[in-house]
């Protein structure tokens, strides 16, 4: 109790931080309109105070309509709302300062222009969408979306090719109104030409779903690219064939295809390259789901150095995607998607890990790793969706598969030789179905059912364990299972007293995991079934600034664990309640702080639950001593502010957030020397972790100019299991981000990223190590010597403290752009210096490492982009 003691005060600390009083927010609605009762889009309309009249309080434009919807916060009597287009004089109206619709009538004109460039602003909104004029800060080097995203203030775009807005994930990708991707959008991220973009719309407070509007807010925003005119309905057909060498031959070639219209939309691609340019990053779902299954048992690679993939990655790689979807009436949508990858990889590192030890010495390992990895992977999803204002149908099957084989060879005391291989199969099927009836009654439906299968394998020889398995070589074979469905049943609208909702929900999930393993005479089979099945209320509260939502879920959790060769059966029966809280506060049309806590109850793992050996790596043997099916207990508190301002492009935001944890069990590693064995322990000690985190972007009118940062701060206080004993650490970080993007004049544009970092950890009773820091540095420079020449130099700057030699490092890359009709030439250069490796050292926990990586030597390739339609 005293976990969920320490939550509750949490939660409580949070709330009476936060005083949600009533300001005097209007919200005024109207409908802009000419003498001749014609509706004016993109008219600009704004608010006054009569008070302070050259004060604007609020700006928005109409929509095709002529509509326009103003938020507005003053303590004026009265509001001056002012209508102006190069189409309409400029007309002003007094309104009283309440909520109300008005229609104001504007008389058209016509100018005499000699010579006029018109100018549309970069970033406007109407209501709760966003759009930005792709125009305003597209350059002739952009060749994909992301490119232009990463521009556009508000907008954040990950290394891996996520989008965020505010701070957070968007939830949905679509183009002219279609969720093409389904969740993959990173193939059209970065493949869809920008030039054939013409607005880019962030849809705030977007409830995908028709049926719940009204009735469950949105906090995640959505994307939706808008297409020029006289893109729609035309088929594209791009290919791009590239050959060079860094002292062997060197290829890339790609296919684009693509067709949109807003009845049906299609987008292809097959991409063939051994130059450094991973395919398998722009395949990522980005839905959130995850495997339920884990590799026990693989071999080690060695890891990736913190710097741009292109210099480290020596592959071959292969990918095709078909992407299809096609509007079925008014409602409906069936989408087909699927995709293929074939890579080889190879890897060289050197490696220094140091473990500290409860009596403060380390355990040393030092290593020399060269492998090659193997992976063909596929996915297939078909969904159908039927979205009206009454009701709501999806349903959406997967598939994904995937075969790996895998080969290492390390050199340490003394010469080890790996091999593994594994195999997943993953079916998924989602079903959502809402449904809404008169004054709101209605139903939800969620279900989900998952299967997946993982058999693998791991050869390792010599064995480093020959007081346990007396074999020269050791051959581990493990298969692990999962069936998941998870369902709940829930209505729109239950009990209502005013503004208060109380939503009935019930609740049935049932898994069931599984281990078969084989190595030599030792072997494990086991099962673990979970199921939680119960009721819950959802008690809400929703106005014009208010949206508060407490969940209260009671759910009967039945685990059973059964190991077959021991013939052991164990069962834990509890009651449990997870609540779940969430609160949102409109300060005004610019402000709003957020709130969400939860307190979660963690299943036992089947993965530490085995009594007999697995090699889990060539180093690594592990068993578990089974004393129980143990849970933790997990609180997760979150506070968030963010402001934003479309007229002058600014955006700022912070995030705090308090985990308290409540394990029940602790799992750690017993070093001896290069082995290493895995080992558990009850325990009631907790874990804290405290992070803050602010962000701000701002865009400007001139010189294209955006400038993004962020500087974030964290502290974990949390018990460790080495050698078998308890140990209490404590570690604290500080980062920084900025970038910057400008454009002075067309023929110049710069580009700047920035990023540092320090961390430092210390065990109870010792003193701190060394504050580790680190620094990348990547600034870009395009020089546009005419409409079809450019050429653009790129300098990367790495800096790392704990390295004993090279701790500040550079590459330098170039690339010149020759465009010609229909056809792009691009002469590139990678690693102009010729840095043979790259060495970095990090920090986790108490493990300190340092390693130097072999990276990719200078190259030169010649690539010939071509329209063929």
């Amino acid at each position: 109790m005293d976990a969920l003691n320490y939550h509750i005060i949490g939660i409580l600390a949070i709330l009476l931080s936060i005083s949600l009083q009533i300001s005097a927010e209007v919200t005024v609605t109207g409908k802009i309109l000419t003498e001749g009762n014609q509706p004016v889009d993109m008219a600009n309309v704004s608010a006054r105070p009569t008070n302070a009249p050259k004060r604007i309080i609020g700006s928005t434009f109409t929509d095709e309509a002529g509509r326009f919807s103003l938020y507005l916060n003053s303590t004026s009597d009265s509001l001056i709302l002012t209508v102006s287009s190069i189409e309409i004089e400029t007309t002003s109206v007094t309104v009283p300062n309440r909520d109300g619709d008005y229609n104001i009538k504007t008389r058209q004109r016509a100018l005499d222009l000699k010579e006029v460039t018109v100018r549309p602003r970069k970033i406007y909104s109407i209501d709760d969408t966003i759009n930005y004029n792709v125009t305003s800060y597209l350059s002739q080097t952009d060749r994909s979306v992301a490119d232009v995203l990463k521009k556009m203030p508000g907008i954040t775009v990950s290394d891996d090719g996520r989008i965020s807005y505010k701070g957070k994930p968007i939830k949905k990708f679509y183009i002219e109104g279609l969720d093409l991707m389904k969740g993959r959008y990173g193939v059209a991220t970065n493949n869809i030409d920008p030039n054939n973009i013409s607005t880019v719309q962030v849809l705030e407070n977007h409830q995908d779903i028709k049926a719940l509007k009204g009735l469950r807010p949105e906090e995640q925003a959505s994307i939706n690219l808008k297409l020029k005119e006289g893109v729609k309905g035309v088929f594209n057909l791009v290919a791009t064939l590239g050959a060079g060498t860094d002292g062997d031959l060197l290829w890339d070639e790609s296919a684009i295809a693509t067709y949109f219209k807003r009845t049906s939309q299609f987008l292809s691609t097959y991409k063939n390259n051994n130059s450094g340019q991973d395919l398998s990053q722009e395949l990522h779902s980005f839905d959130d789901d995850f495997d339920r299954t884990s590799k026990l048992s693989d071999i080690t690679l060695p890891s990736a150095p913190g710097i741009d993939k292109r210099f480290y990655y020596f592959n071959r790689s292969q990918s095709a995607t078909y992407n299809n979807v096609y509007r079925l009436g008014k409602s409906g949508e069936l989408g087909i998607n699927a995709a293929y990858l074939k890579d080889h990889d190879s890897r060289r590192n050197r490696t220094h890990t140091a473990n500290s030890l409860p009596d403060g010495t380390q355990n040393i390992v030092d290593e020399v790793l060269t492998g090659n990895s193997k992976l063909d992977k596929a996915y297939g999803d078909i969904s159908y969706i039927s979205n009206n204002d009454r009701s709501y149908l999806k349903e959406q099957l997967n598939f994904d598969w995937d075969n790996s084989s895998n080969h290492s060879s390390i050199f340490t005391r003394e010469d080890i030789v790996q091999n593994g291989k594994a195999k997943h199969y993953r079916l998924n099927n989602k079903l959502h179905l809402t449904h809404r009836g008169e004054s709101a009654r209605g139903f939800e439906v969620v279900s989900m059912l998952n299967l997946e299968r993982l058999p693998h394998e791991l050869n390792v020889s010599p064995n480093l364990f020959p007081e346990v398995i007396p074999k020269n070589g050791l051959k581990q074979y493990v298969e692990t299972r999962n069936f998941t469905t998870e369902n709940q049943f829930s209505l729109l609208t239950g009990l209502m007293a005013g503004r208060i909702m109380i939503r009935p929900h019930a609740i049935f999930d049932y898994s069931r995991n599984s281990i078969k393993s084989t190595l030599s005479d030792f072997r494990n089979n086991l099962s673990l079934d979970n199921i939680g099945t119960g009721i819950g209320n959802e008690i809400s509260f929703q106005n014009r600034k208010i949206y508060a939502s407490l969940f209260l879920p009671l759910k009967y959790r039945m685990y059973r664990f059964n190991n077959r060769l021991l013939k052991c059966d164990y069962r834990k029966n509890r009651l449990r309640v997870e609540p779940k809280l969430s609160l949102k506060y409109k300060l005004n049309s610019n402000n709003d702080i957020s709130l969400n806590s939860s307190l979660t109850y963690l299943a036992p793992q089947i993965e530490n639950r085995y009594s007999n050996y697995i090699l889990t790596s060539y180093r690594q043997l592990s068993a578990y001593d089974f004393t129980g099916l143990h849970e933790g207990l997990t609180g997760i508190n979150s506070v968030s502010y963010n402001y934003r301002n479309i007229l002058s492009m600014s955006f700022l935001g912070t995030d705090l957030t308090w985990t308290h944890q409540s394990p029940e069990v602790l799992y750690g590693a017993y070093y001896d020397g290069i082995a290493e064995r895995l080992t558990s322990r009850a325990t009631d000690e907790k874990a804290n972790m405290f992070s803050a985190r602010i962000r701000m972007s701002q865009g400007f009118d001139f010189w294209k100019m955006k400038v993004s940062g962020s500087a974030s701060y964290s502290h974990i206080g949390s018990p460790l299991l080495i050698q078998d004993e308890i140990v209490r650490y404590q570690s604290k970080s500080l980062g920084a981000e900025i970038s910057l993007n400008i454009s002075p004049c067309r023929l110049i544009e710069m580009s700047y990223e920035g990023r540092y970092y320090q961390s430092s950890a210390k065990q109870n009773g010792f003193s701190s190590s060394p504050w580790m820091r680190s620094m990348s540095n990547t600034a870009k420079l395009t020089l546009s010597m005419s409409k079809k020449l450019s050429l653009t130099t790129s300098l990367y700057h790495y800096y790392n403290n704990q390295n004993e030699r090279d701790r500040s490092f550079v590459l330098v890359n170039a690339e010149m752009q020759y465009a010609l009709k229909r056809v792009m030439f691009l002469l590139t250069g990678d690693n102009l210096l010729n840095r043979k490796s790259y060495v970095y050292s990090n920090i986790s926990a108490l493990t300190e490492t340092t390693s130097a990586y072999t990276i990719r030597q200078r190259s030169v390739m010649l690539k010939i982009r071509l329209r063929i339609f």
